[in-house]
């Protein structure tokens, strides 16, 4: 699903804008990155949200699609069609690129959130027109801070890949498209 641009889109320019969608189709907010000298402006505002804090991240793929897989198969959810996170020119290591600071949602449901990111561009966000879903999750995000002193069942090193590539931030709750 491709969404509308809200006011202030600017193809080409210096500033992406799109507005959030849940997965019924209703609104859910905005969000706009700005590119600056070195650095990208990212300011998030959401609306119709459980109180608390909520993982963002940018995602490998421009599709907000409800009920959707994920790219390699698997269980339909919403918006697993956006794939991971997105990672920058070559990137592999974690955080990954689109691994972004947490919104907290206040009572009434509206959060607002302003970070900068030095791990993308606005180029790398239109991906060669491809576009990336920029996403809100369901749960906080962990941030895979997780010591290395525990473990999993079997004695298996954490964080695991799934802590890695999600951040454990759980259902995606909102989505919009950037291209």
């Amino acid at each position: 699903m491709r969404y509308p641009a809200t006011p202030g889109h600017s193809p080409g320019g210096n500033v992406l804008s799109r507005g959030f969608l849940d997965a019924n189709g209703g609104p859910a907010g905005t969000v706009t990155f700005v590119e600056r000298a070195g650095f990208v402006e990212v300011r998030a505002e959401v609306s119709g949200l459980e109180p608390g804090f909520h993982g963002f991240h940018i995602h490998e793929r421009g599709l907000c699609e409800p009920d959707s897989t994920p790219p390699g198969g698997g269980e339909p959810g919403d918006f697993l069609s956006a794939g991971g996170h997105m990672q920058a020119g070559g990137r592999t290591s974690h955080p990954a690129s689109g691994d972004l600071t947490s919104i907290h949602v206040r009572e009434g449901g509206t959060g607002t959130l302003v970070t900068s990111s030095e791990a993308f561009t606005l180029d790398d966000l239109r991906n060669d027109g491809q576009g990336r879903a920029v996403i809100v999750h369901a749960d906080p995000d962990n941030f895979a801070n997780i010591p290395t002193r525990y473990s999993l069942p079997g004695g298996d090193p954490v964080p695991d890949e799934q802590t890695l590539s999600t951040g454990d931030a759980g259902a995606r709750v909102a989505c919009a498209v950037i291209e």
